[in-house]
């Protein structure tokens, strides 16, 4: 068993909304918002759920700057859920709200992938709960989650657990693409039956 903050190399919370401001015009140098609608409950970010913020003059953000490899952990509201930084999410200039906690593991010890599934998972859920604060809308701090103990498992089956989280995954966005495929195909049948019966 070991602590969060001896597997992570970096434990934050993230940007507050003094460091920037929202962006309508899609203006080049604008970044991205990490929200809480932004992670799903599979633990993926969904780049089309990502709002556009200008970082305000003065500011630093580069702690806040979301990496490859990093677990953002959603501390704040109804439903505690963690999601996983992939390569493409990395490029997109992404920053944490202060909604999250930002865990960067070190990977020699612990993949992201894996903490993922544990923070999203029953065991992990009802250890998040008991460190919660708050009846209806739920809140966890940082200080808890660094003190929050997990068990390790080994290299190779935290390589297994990463393949099958990624794995799961793809699978679900398939099967929902394939779904809103059928849907528009059906939704254009019914359509074009209208008019046909007038």
């Amino acid at each position: 068993m070991k602590t969060i903050e001896a597997l992570c190399n970096e434990l934050t919370t993230g940007a507050t909304n003094a460091l920037f401001e929202k962006n309508e015009s899609r203006a080049q140098e604008a970044l991205n918002l990490l929200t809480g609608s932004s992670v799903n409950l599979n633990g993926e970010i969904i780049e089309q759920h990502l709002s556009q913020v200008t970082i305000k003059d003065g500011k630093n953000i580069q702690r806040f700057l979301l990496q490859e490899g990093d677990v953002v952990l959603l501390a704040k509201g109804n439903s505690i859920r963690a999601g996983y930084v992939t390569a493409n999410i990395a490029k997109l200039n992404v920053i944490a709200s202060a909604n999250f906690i930002l865990l960067r593991p070190n990977n020699n010890e612990l993949l992201g992938e894996v903490l993922v599934a544990y923070f999203n998972s029953v065991t992990g859920q009802s250890m998040l709960d008991a460190t919660s604060t708050g009846a209806t809308i739920k809140n966890i701090n940082l200080s808890n989650i660094k003190k929050m103990k997990i068990e390790l498992p080994e290299p190779s089956k935290q390589h297994e657990i990463a393949e099958l989280f990624n794995a799961s995954n793809q699978a679900y966005q398939a099967t929902i693409k394939l779904a809103e495929q059928q849907k528009k195909v059906v939704t254009a049948c019914i359509s074009h039956l209208m008019k046909g019966a007038a």
